[in-house]
């Protein structure tokens, strides 16, 4: 039963669409209230000014993109983005001393930037060479930082105070360091929003039928980098707002804050 259980979790990592809309079969048990959401009050209207801006701009951007643009360019263009997010795997999964995911996303960038032309070809995809999903916010989770309070971020969405981490090293290291003149960094930056939202269309039929989609995207979000901290392989479910309402949970007694993991594990997302 147990592996059963593991199994699926390593799959839903996987998959995060996937993921992601199992999870909307249990939205309606969502509540607004989150253990891990102490600055709901600002995270909200945050969330509201993002929700205003996906709505004028970005999703229709992304809509106009996926209708007019053809098929195999959309996929280019995805696929030199992924290349840049395999190329910051390779130190993220050094550091937590994954040496087979490391060489596997150099393996991965090494061929897909010369024999898939700078990455518009997906070529190591053919290879069967397997994507490493490392980030530098699991690397600090890896060596035991809590997630600490989940963020709002403006214009960038959900993150805890652990994963800022990444959006940092990606402004300070990534290729808009390099890029000029500035023009063409407004460019880039403004496509890579574009496809990454292009890649969410699919779920807003269902974060429309939400009935609180701030707390869907925050619950989704946090249960999501739980496992992926983790390998998929969490030392047991992530306690959200209703198990700690739940008195076959607690026993009756109200919790405070998340229970402790297990040894060596974070008890946090």
């Amino acid at each position: 039963m147990k592996n059963s259980f593991l199994n699926k979790q390593r799959f839903a990592m996987r998959n995060p669409i996937l993921f992601i809309a199992a999870l909307g079969l249990l939205a309606g048990c969502a509540t607004p209230r989150n253990n891990y959401d102490p600055l709901e009050s600002i995270n909200r209207p945050i969330y509201s000014f993002n929700e205003g801006v996906d709505k004028v701009v970005l999703r229709p951007l992304a809509k106009g993109w996926t209708d007019i643009m053809p098929s195999p360019v959309q996929k280019s263009v995805h696929n030199f983005f992924e290349n840049i997010v395999d190329l910051f795997a390779i130190p993220a999964a050094l550091l937590q001393g994954k040496g087979t995911d490391a060489a596997n996303s150099l393996g991965r960038v090494v061929v897909n930037t010369t024999a898939g032309i700078g990455g518009l070809i997906d070529v190591a995809n053919v290879l069967e060479i397997p994507k490493s999903e490392e980030d530098f916010g699991q690397v600090l989770g890896f060596w035991g930082l809590p997630s600490g309070p989940y963020l709002m971020l403006p214009l960038l969405g959900p993150v805890t105070t652990r994963d800022v981490v990444d959006p940092v090293v990606r402004f300070t290291a990534g290729p808009t360091t390099y890029i000029n003149p500035e023009g063409a960094r407004y460019a880039y930056t403004g496509i890579n929003a574009v496809d990454a939202r292009a890649q969410l269309l699919p779920l807003d039929k269902m974060l429309d039928d939400q009935y609180d989609r701030y707390a869907f995207i925050r619950d989704t979000y946090l249960q999501r980098r739980w496992f992926k901290v983790h390998d998929g392989n969490p030392p047991y479910s992530l306690p959200m707002a209703a198990d700690f309402e739940d008195p076959q949970v607690n026993n009756g007694t109200p919790v405070a804050s998340p229970v402790p993991a297990a040894p060596g594990a974070e008890s946090q997302p």
